[in-house]
């Protein structure tokens, strides 16, 4: 079965510069390095979004029916 990413999902760019500082400092501060530590504080956060579908949900790619309405 498919995961897919909750609507609720706290996605903020605080929230990931936040981590990506912590590994930067867990990592002893290394220069050169800042995309990779960014890069793996952004998959660590997607990851701890990712979810089972709601029950009934068959479909994770489809947007729910009421957007439908929006064009």
């Amino acid at each position: 079965m498919s995961k897919f990413i909750p609507l609720y999902c706290n996605s903020t760019r605080e929230t990931i510069e936040h981590r990506a500082r912590q590994i930067f400092e867990q990592r002893g501060c290394p220069e050169g390095q800042d995309l990779d530590h960014w890069l793996q504080a952004e998959t660590e956060h997607w990851d701890s979004c990712l979810t089972d579908p709601p029950p009934g949900e068959s479909d994770p790619e489809r947007l729910p029916a009421e957007w439908d309405s929006l064009g």
